[in-house]
């Protein structure tokens, strides 16, 4: 049974060796809230490393601050393993904290004075700000870091629309509400390698369209470690490809009638148009993407990406969306 005065912290991990003592290091010089428990749950989601071994040792020679718990989700993908471990936690506060999210001192305790005072908010994000393993390219300075879950993209702390998975925090009696184990998310999110993505925004708009409210506060601080592999321009190109087919699919979240998803989804012949009259206009940019380094170029392949995505999909989107219009049908 849940219990209310407490807060669970999620780590989902896959061959996370390298990344996990500096996160828990973090977590064991938290400020801790004198009438409410901590825990941590770390989710092994097909780790072929020594992921367990290494956070057992690393906690333990931290003096275990407080419980860290293992579970096993060995479905890929980070959707399933934060599902894994919110159905595991004891407690009815929890974040999902990425296994290089290093969470400023006062995070788990802010969140609960946050909940404690906002009773009709049921989902809160705070913001990110990058640390690299080495110099980061120029252009992820012009770009200021986009797509890497750091800055607050214009928003200032209060109600918002959707706010970062890394370092979210969520009440879980509304969460087990609105989803069901395995089966309510139509993204898998990151999947070992596999830069899918998406799985934070898709939570967001399942609270955000059955009326509960989200929350950003710019004092909710985390570094997120960015290794330099994650710095190369293929990667981010891989990854604001992966944003484009997230778009497309969370499009669905938005369709509310059978009369938008015929003119939107089952129109072949009108979105090949589209799809090639706007590679046409940037032919440069998919030729060769890799020669410019530049918003223009990114923006192009993730919305080339949704494009397609919606054209050689349709037919299963419509369906997700018909199922997600009409639950009950």
């Amino acid at each position: 049974m849940t219990k209310l005065n407490g807060i669970s912290v999620i780590i989902c991990c896959h061959n996370s060796s390298k990344r996990i003592c500096d996160t828990l290091k973090h977590l064991a010089v938290q400020i801790v809230h004198p009438e409410f428990f901590y825990e941590i749950v770390l989710v092994d989601n097909n780790c072929i490393d020594e992921t367990v071994e290494t956070a057992l040792n690393c906690w333990n020679s931290l003096g275990n601050p407080f419980p860290l718990h293992v579970v096993q989700q060995p479905k890929a993908g980070l959707t399933f393993a934060r599902q894994k471990g919110i159905d595991t936690a004891k407690f009815e506060y929890v974040i999902l904290c990425d296994d290089d999210n290093w969470l400023c001192k006062d995070y788990l305790k802010r969140t609960i004075n946050l909940f404690e005072s906002l009773p009709d908010v049921s989902i809160i994000g705070g913001i990110g700000e990058a640390v690299f393993e080495s110099n980061p390219p120029e252009w992820f300075h012009k770009l200021k870091g986009f797509g890497y879950a750091v800055g607050d993209e214009g928003r200032s702390s209060g109600y918002t629309d959707s706010v970062y998975g890394a370092g979210m925090a969520i009440r879980k009696s509304i969460f087990n509400k609105l989803i069901k184990v395995d089966t309510s998310f139509i993204l898998t999110d990151r999947k070992g390698t596999a830069l899918s993505s998406g799985g934070d925004v898709e939570i967001c708009l399942i609270f955000s369209r059955t009326g509960y409210k989200i929350y950003m506060d710019k004092n909710l601080c985390f570094k997120h470690f960015i290794t330099t592999n994650r710095l190369q321009w293929n990667y981010y190109l891989q990854l604001r490809k992966a944003f484009g087919v997230a778009i497309a699919y969370l499009q669905v979240y938005n369709l509310n009638s059978e009369l938008v998803i015929k003119d939107d989804l089952k129109d072949h012949s009108k979105k090949a148009v589209i799809y090639i009259a706007f590679l046409c206009r940037r032919i440069h940019f998919f030729l060769f993407p890799h020669f410019f380094k530049n918003a223009d170029c990114a923006g192009f392949v993730q919305i080339l990406s949704m494009k397609r995505t919606l054209l050689l999909n349709s037919k299963s989107i419509s369906e997700l969306t018909k199922k997600i219009s009409h639950p009950d049908k």
